[in-house]
């Protein structure tokens, strides 16, 4: 199931498919352009939509239709699609490209979901719109298509992190090291948690997660061994926290800081590997509309 939009032009306007088309390629996040379909993919976010030139068939009367008391327009015959039973950060970065892309190039959108003809919409009708509906759909098939759920308000902190990780890292340089968010949901549960990884006790950013995947190397008398294992966030504030310092919504070692704790970080006592706890899960593989069942 998708959530479809189509782009009209008033019939005194002169854009052509081509300008349309040079318009999409030089969008960022293009992950391709094949047969008349423009694929966006944010791989720091992982969220994902696409543009679309159609052909519409003489003979389809959902086609005709669609054209009838529509005078004053012509379509383009692009359209914007967003899939359905996603975690609804894919509606906050899709939708603004599409009313950019609408407002840049002088075009109407008609919403076979919501409206009669195409015209100008207020920002942000789409997202929500989308938003309300994806919810439903999630909480109404969530059993029966094997959904898995990570709360609203986790979702969005972790694709905000992921979406500034870039500008963190080149704002605190390589000494630092800024982790990505992952997705994680235990042997059978279906309940996802947020994970990130610290190597080494080095110095670091620390988002706002339940899981620490800690990777620790103790040195030996001749030699250096390795363990790694999953340690809650709680636990891991309880033990460090006080070598930390906030900086907005996240938490900063700094390196005369990450110097003193090489022991205490080594004795850390994980809960598990990640192995045996869980599996990675991307980001089309859950929802944020909470289902009336046992998740675990």
């Amino acid at each position: 199931m998708s959530y479809d939009l189509f782009f009209y032009k008033r019939k005194t306007d002169p854009i052509t498919k081509l300008e349309i088309e040079t318009y999409l390629n030089t969008l960022p996040n293009l992950e391709g352009n094949a047969e008349n379909q423009w694929l966006f993919q944010n791989n720091e976010s992982g969220a994902y939509w696409t543009f679309e030139y159609y052909h519409p068939d003489e003979n389809d009367l959902d086609s005709i239709e669609l054209d009838e008391g529509f005078e004053d327009f012509e379509d383009t015959n692009f359209m914007f699609n967003i899939n359905f039973v996603r975690p609804n950060f894919f509606g906050y970065e899709a939708f603004p490209i599409a009313e950019k892309f609408a407002q840049d190039l002088n075009l109407l959108i008609f919403n076979p979901q919501d409206e009669a003809i195409p015209k100008e919409h207020n920002k942000g009708a789409f997202e929500k719109n989308w938003i309300e509906t994806n919810v439903r759909y999630a909480n109404d098939y969530f059993d029966e298509w094997g959904l898995n759920y990570l709360e609203e308000n986790s979702s969005d902190y972790s694709w905000r992190h992921n979406l500034r990780r870039a500008e963190l890292q080149s704002q605190y340089g390589n000494e630092y090291f800024v982790p990505k968010i992952f997705y994680v949901k235990k042997h059978d549960s279906r309940l996802v948690e947020t994970l990130c990884v610290w190597p080494e006790h080095i110095p670091y950013i620390l988002p706002k997660v339940d899981i620490v995947l800690v990777q620790k190397k103790i040195p030996k008398l001749f030699w250096s061994k390795k363990e790694e294992g999953l340690v809650r966030y709680s636990e891991l504030i309880e033990q460090l926290g006080q070598h930390f310092v906030q900086d907005e919504n996240y938490l900063v070692l700094n390196p005369n800081e990450a110097e003193k704790i090489s022991k205490t970080f080594n004795r850390l006592k994980v809960f598990d590997r990640f192995d045996t706890y869980g599996e990675g899960i991307s980001v089309d593989k859950f929802v944020n509309g909470k289902p009336d069942i046992d998740l675990l």
